[in-house]
């Protein structure tokens, strides 16, 4: 082999690590310099936007976005509490310039502050000055469609949710007086399985003396069959002196249907068979098997703002005149993020009720919820 064939071999052999090394050490810097970003739009770092954004910088649009105005968004709009980079790739790199492109999610809907999961495709331009990585140039497109910066999508539920509801109650029917009413409710979702238990008690004084009380607890656990079907079992404890039930203790096992979701309206039904046990204050206690049929729907007609009802039809299987309806109508509407305020108004109606008392009581309700 000539000998200047093998010298440029032997300089090609010693070239090829370092041009690699450098392109691997730039890849590294970027995505360093991506992720400085990306912590600052969660951050609202302002210090952080004027050392890595070029002084020309602007986002690519229609119109385009200039440096002051795309960190003034950066600062006010919300982004939420997470900015993940995925799919990273250095695309090309030359000298002190390089582009690279990603896949940014964030977990708020920047406009409305709702959650949502929000995935923006990037492909940025980078130049390397004095030693510093800056943006010169940010190209931003919806990630797995056209037409809009960034795509959103419904955010996942929270593995924990909870509420707390301090209410002023005015009741009518089997009673007629105001009084305090409290209530609360947790949600845990452990993947495939949801829990939900709720409680809600009502107290009735009259000069300083507790005439009647209610209670109500039910827990309902439910496991995920497809996305639309779940097979749930659910166990409730009343106890509605209003009503002449000393306590009542019922389960149910069946399945329940999301038959609208993913948008302003929702609408969840259930059906199951179970067994219940009511023992009453006046007349005889009863033991029966049952059959449960109920609804649950949502409106929301604001980002702040929601209409929900509630109704739930039990029927004994031993006696066809003996069915009960229950029927909760509230609107919510949020104060803060985590603040709200509700009215409520509540329908119970049985078709054989407690000797000595009527069939239908009606609670109506405004109060304060807490969610956390």
């Amino acid at each position: 082999m000539p000998y200047r064939t093998i010298a440029y071999a032997t300089v090609l052999v010693c070239l090829v690590p370092r041009i690699a090394n450098a392109g691997q050490d730039a890849s590294l810097e970027i995505r360093a310099a991506e992720e400085q970003l990306a912590a600052a739009l969660i951050a609202k770092d302002a210090a952080a936007f004027e050392r890595r954004l070029a002084p020309e910088f602007v986002l690519r649009g229609a119109p385009d976005v200039e440096r002051a105005t795309w960190i003034a968004n950066a600062l006010n709009l919300c982004w939420g509490t997470e900015a993940l980079i995925s799919d990273f790739r250095l695309i090309e790199q030359r000298d002190d310039m390089a582009v690279a492109g990603l896949v940014l999610t964030t977990n708020r809907d920047p406009e409305t502050c709702e959650r949502a999961t929000v995935r923006s495709l990037l492909t940025d331009l980078w130049q390397r000055r004095n030693g510093v990585w800056q943006l010169v140039l940010r190209h931003s497109g919806p990630a797995g469609s056209l037409g809009a910066q960034f795509t959103r999508a419904a955010a996942p539920p929270p593995r924990w949710e909870g509420s707390s509801e301090l209410s002023l109650v005015d009741t009518g029917g089997n009673s007629d007086t105001q009084t305090l009413g409290l209530a609360g409710g947790l949600t845990w979702r452990p993947g495939v399985w949801t829990t939900d238990a709720r409680v809600s008690f009502v107290r009735s004084t009259t000069a300083s003396i507790a005439t009647a009380r209610s209670l109500v607890t039910t827990v309902r656990q439910a496991r995920q069959i497809t996305t639309r079907v779940d097979a749930f079992g659910r166990f409730e404890l009343l106890v509605n002196e209003f009503a002449g039930i000393d306590d009542r203790v019922s389960m149910d096992a069946g399945l329940g249907w999301r038959l609208l979701e993913g948008g302003p309206h929702t609408l969840r039904a259930d059906v199951g068979l179970g067994w219940s046990r009511e023992r009453r204050l006046t007349g005889a206690s009863l033991a029966f098997s049952l059959v449960n049929a109920g609804a649950v729907y949502q409106w929301r007609i604001a980002n702040a703002a929601a209409i929900a009802d509630t109704v739930l039809v039990t029927a004994s299987l031993e006696e066809g005149e003996d069915w009960r309806l229950g029927n909760s109508l509230t609107f919510t509407t949020a104060i803060t993020r985590g603040l709200s305020v509700k009215l409520g108004h509540e329908l119970r109606f049985a078709n054989r009720p407690v000797p000595g008392f009527e069939r239908t009581d009606t609670v109506f309700s405004a109060g304060v919820v807490v969610r956390f």
